[in-house]
């Protein structure tokens, strides 16, 4: 359903932070939603990784309305594994790892986005109170944004929303509270 030429990715110029992965649909021209989960693995302009597929695979059979996804991540940082992120926080800390332009382009897709379903798991291999810092954070640009914000019902809390990763197509959503 992805319009492979027209992905677009947002990367650091030295590839070590993603900001964004933009992919349309073919033959759909409504607003994009946008998925925001942990932290950028091996998907790029040229190919997906298992979560990618997952959440845009949702968006497609969900949202019919929708013109495509947006990938959003709390932390820049290339990694794929979330440890490997946890061990660039505590060696080179949170600014590294969250990158530099990410808060930016995170404001500019949200105000890109028809809607957001959160889904970026728990902290695991990140450790807890700078995960959390993050998260907090996150949720702040999500209410200012205005948008409409669910998360998968099967699992997770607001704080935790269960990862795009392991979704179900048929899994129901909830709006935040």
């Amino acid at each position: 359903a992805v319009d492979m030429a027209a992905i677009q990715a947002d990367f650091s110029p030295c590839r070590t932070w993603r900001y964004g992965l933009s992919l349309p649909f073919r033959e759909r021209k409504g607003a994009m939603m946008t998925v925001f989960l942990k932290n950028p693995s091996s998907a790029s302009e040229f190919s997906a990784d298992k979560t990618v597929r997952t959440a845009s695979e949702y968006v497609w059979r969900n949202f019919p309305e929708s013109g495509g996804v947006h990938i959003l991540n709390l932390f820049a940082l290339r990694g794929t594994d979330s440890k490997e992120v946890g061990k660039a926080l505590l060696a080179k800390g949170a600014a590294h790892v969250v990158g530099p332009q990410n808060d930016k382009v995170i404001k500019t897709t949200l105000a890109a986005s028809s809607g957001v379903i959160i889904a970026w798991g728990g902290h695991a291999g990140i450790p807890a109170s700078a995960y959390d810092q993050r998260v907090c954070s996150c949720l702040e640009l999500l209410v200012e944004s205005g948008l409409p914000v669910w998360r998968n019902a099967r699992k997770g809390s607001e704080k935790y929303p269960f990862h795009a990763c392991y979704w179900a197509y048929q899994d129901a959503l909830i709006p935040l509270s």
